[in-house]
């Protein structure tokens, strides 16, 4: 859990929301520093396919972009185990070290983000132990398999996941646990609630620009690594869709539909997530004398 009572800020909403730049505005204003709470810019390997800031300068493990400390971007390898446990942890070290500072979640990762803000009470993974062997999960049908996996969990599945039996069951052996809040801290939470057809115009941009920056390239480097899209680091949008055309089944035009396709759906996943959130408070444009005008 979190112990923490100053003030925390969230800036979250779907990807291509103009979080990042909202977020460095607001820094400068008020004297804070960035946390991200992307849980697949946290990787040091995915920097095109996740949209990663690029730092002007790394000094430790701390980012500066325009002189704003930015903390957890390229803060593992796609090869280590991490997970929610271990990044609410990562995030207590932070705080402790920057007392002086405002901190501002930064990202879209709604299940970071809330295990921050709402305090969950985590287990290690090492302490979780399935109750259900290999063999009886293999005979449950996919409702029985979702029946076992917290709402809060499958929400970040994406649609294929939800439907396939290996990866529910995957998703079950490594310990889906149920999330207990504990004391709220002292947040406050805003969403970038950007007009749909502008969102994908900004998405289908951003596209774009991963491919002219050379995505294909990177996860060619990947390749190169030894890694494969087996793990679960290249299951994300931007990486999984390029197996297909490794194999010889796709083009990179079907590649880049694929991507594009994905990403709207996961914006979606995304609103969804943040409209049960109550409290959050709504920012119609990505400025920040909207943000001082809540």
């Amino acid at each position: 859990m979190i112990n923490y009572t100053d003030p925390i800020i969230v800036i979250a909403g779907p990807t291509a929301s103009g979080k990042s730049s909202l977020a460095i505005q607001l820094a400068k204003d008020i004297n804070g520093y960035i946390i991200n709470a992307d849980s697949k810019q946290l990787y040091k390997e995915l920097k095109i396919g996740t949209a990663q800031p690029i730092p002007d300068s790394i000094r430790g493990n701390t980012w500066y972009i325009d002189g704003v400390k930015h903390f957890l971007y390229g803060h593992i390898s796609v090869k280590d185990s991490y997970n929610i446990y271990n990044y609410q942890q990562d995030v207590q070290k932070i705080l402790d070290d920057n007392l002086r500072q405002t901190p501002i979640l930064v990202g879209g990762t709604g299940l970071y983000i809330d295990c921050i803000v709402y305090n969950y009470d985590l287990q290690k993974k090492e302490d979780f132990v399935c109750k259900y062997s290999r063999d009886e999960l293999n005979k449950m049908s996919i409702e029985q398999l979702q029946s076992l996996i917290p709402k809060d969990t499958l929400l970040q599945l994406n649609k294929s996941d939800i439907k396939n039996p290996i990866r529910l069951i995957r998703t079950i052996e490594k310990g889906a646990q149920s999330y207990n809040k504990g004391k709220p801290l002292n947040f406050t939470y805003y969403v970038l609630n950007i007009d749909q057809k502008e969102l994908e115009i900004r998405i289908r941009d951003r596209v774009e620009k991963m491919f002219d920056l050379g995505l294909e390239e990177e996860n060619k480097e990947l390749l190169k690594m030894g890694l494969t899209y087996d793990i679960q680091a290249l299951r994300s949008i931007g990486y999984q869709e390029f197996k297909e055309y490794f194999d010889g089944k796709k083009t990179i035009q079907d590649i880049k539909n694929d991507i594009l396709t994905h990403t709207l759906q996961y914006a979606k996943r995304q609103k969804t997530w943040f409209k049960r959130n109550k409290g959050c408070k709504y920012i119609n444009k990505p400025l920040l004398s909207s943000l001082k005008a809540q």
